[in-house]
């Protein structure tokens, strides 16, 4: 098993529980740098991966290639982790990680643990209340869009297909006891406490 931990912002603190009591239980947790590895190292004993900043695509893929594959080695017999700073579903090392092995390790069982990213982080460090819709990017095409409070799905996701919009999932009340996810078709009516998430093929 593969568990993609997040570190959050750096302050210790700031770290939840979760993400704390899955370092303690994996028999090996991976990093990408020293940053994730201090933050882990109250927890576990961390192992330091590479993965340089170069443009060269074509060597940057074997780099990953065999990062992947030590980790997916360790994880097929093992609970591995893989510890990131902020949020391990947000443009994080470990979303390219978990592409890799799962092409070529599909067997292997993943799952994630979310934590405070760059967001939430800016707006408390900035003083900055982010109380009607902004964009995020890191420079790429934009392929999803996420709308909260999304109390009518059906007719959102016929007007998302209309941009070029055509693979959705409604979440209601994530991360509690009442949680709900429904994939492709989508209901006429959700709970105010839905989201939604919207993906060009």
């Amino acid at each position: 098993m593969l568990i993609g931990i997040s570190l959050g912002p750096g302050d210790p603190d700031l770290m939840t529980f979760k993400a704390a009591a899955a370092l303690k239980k994996c028999s090996k947790v991976f990093v990408p740098g020293e940053m994730a590895a201090e933050l882990a190292r109250p927890y576990c004993r961390p192992e330091l991966m590479s993965f340089p900043m170069i443009e060269d695509a074509e060597e940057l893929e074997k780099i990953w290639r065999k990062n992947a594959e030590t980790v997916a080695g360790f994880a097929a017999a093992n609970t591995a982790g893989f510890a990131c700073i902020g949020d391990v579903n947000t443009f994080s090392t470990f979303s390219h990680l978990r592409r890799m092995v799962r092409q070529s390790h599909p067997e292997i069982e993943m799952e994630t643990i979310p934590g405070v990213g760059v967001v939430p982080a800016l707006a408390s460090r900035f003083d900055a209340a982010l109380e009607r819709s902004f964009q995020v990017s890191d420079g790429s095409p934009v392929d999803a869009i996420i709308r909260i409070k999304v109390t009518r799905p059906r007719k959102l996701a016929e007007e998302l297909r209309l941009q070029g919009f055509q693979d959705f999932i409604l979440g209601t009340r994530l991360c509690t006891p009442e949680e709900e996810i429904v994939r492709g078709e989508m209901p006429e009516k959700s709970d105010y406490f839905s989201v939604l998430l919207a993906r060009r093929r």
